[in-house]
């Protein structure tokens, strides 16, 4: 029973437990290795991300399997350290996401007509672009603080 639901927490949360959140690249270079069939390395201007005060680096992912199908992952770090990930979804798939979300997680915290956003979760539903964000501890002030003002 304990894997069974262990593995249904994986297929929900696609972060493997070898992604660390809140670590830097080379700490998390050996699970995207695994998990990414390729990755494109990309420094950003770090006045785009709020998170960031010297670095702003995002590690595109493509292969990474969530929901049972390979997508491409954007894991972005400010500062060398993994603040979310931004999984690409295609819009027919967003509902079925957002179900399984509440189901787990109960209600969206705040809901849109671009996203859902659940803050226990740490997790959003993203519909203007479909996609599933991911973020972390150290992320959720801003992210909640965004999706607080929008709702």
């Amino acid at each position: 029973m304990l894997h069974t639901a262990l593995t249904a927490l994986a297929l929900l949360y696609p972060l493997s437990a070898d992604i660390q959140m809140g670590g830097g690249e080379t700490a998390n270079a050996p699970a995207l290795d695994q998990l990414c069939a390729s990755q494109t390395r990309r420094e950003l201007d770090p006045s785009e991300l709020p998170l960031a005060q010297t670095s702003h680096v995002q590690i595109d992912c493509d292969g990474y399997v969530f929901r049972n199908a390979p997508r491409r992952a954007e894991f972005v770090f400010a500062d060398d350290r993994l603040t979310h990930v931004w999984i690409l979804l295609e819009p027919d798939e967003l509902d079925a996401l957002e179900a399984d979300l509440t189901q787990d997680h109960g209600a969206p915290s705040v809901r849109t007509d671009s996203f859902s956003a659940f803050f226990n979760a740490r997790a959003a539903v993203r519909r203007d672009v479909p996609e599933a964000l991911f973020y972390s501890e150290e992320a959720a002030p801003l992210f909640e603080a965004f999706f607080g003002d929008q709702g």
